[in-house]
């Protein structure tokens, strides 16, 4: 699947990437492939892609970056997050934003 990223320059939808994106610094495990965020009206989704099984405290540690995520937004905005596992070389679908993708298919030199 060759999916289109959006990048317009739409007030919210920088200030929704830029979050996440400061958000996720120190938030970041190991088998993480992919994060998106997108938003609609008050609602703040973000989805975490794994290519294996996510364990509890992986979860918790991306929990952790959506909580600073709608900390950034004041009431009625709240925020829903998907956990996702889907195993490389399976390309994940992503939300309207994509704010992290880790390289994969690279070898190393």
């Amino acid at each position: 699947m060759n999916q289109k990223v959006d990048n317009a320059q739409d007030a919210n939808g920088v200030k929704l990437r830029l979050s996440a994106q400061r958000a996720l610094c120190g938030n970041i495990p190991r088998t993480l492939r992919s994060v998106s965020v997108e938003y609609h009206d008050t609602v703040i989704a973000c989805r975490y892609v794994f290519d294996d099984g996510a364990t509890t405290s992986e979860m918790a540690l991306l929990s952790c970056a959506g909580t600073e995520i709608i900390a950034d937004y004041n009431e009625p905005y709240t925020i829903t997050e998907e956990f996702m596992t889907i195993p490389f070389p399976i390309k994940p679908e992503y939300l309207r934003y994509l704010v992290y993708m880790r390289a994969e298919g690279v070898v190393a030199l």
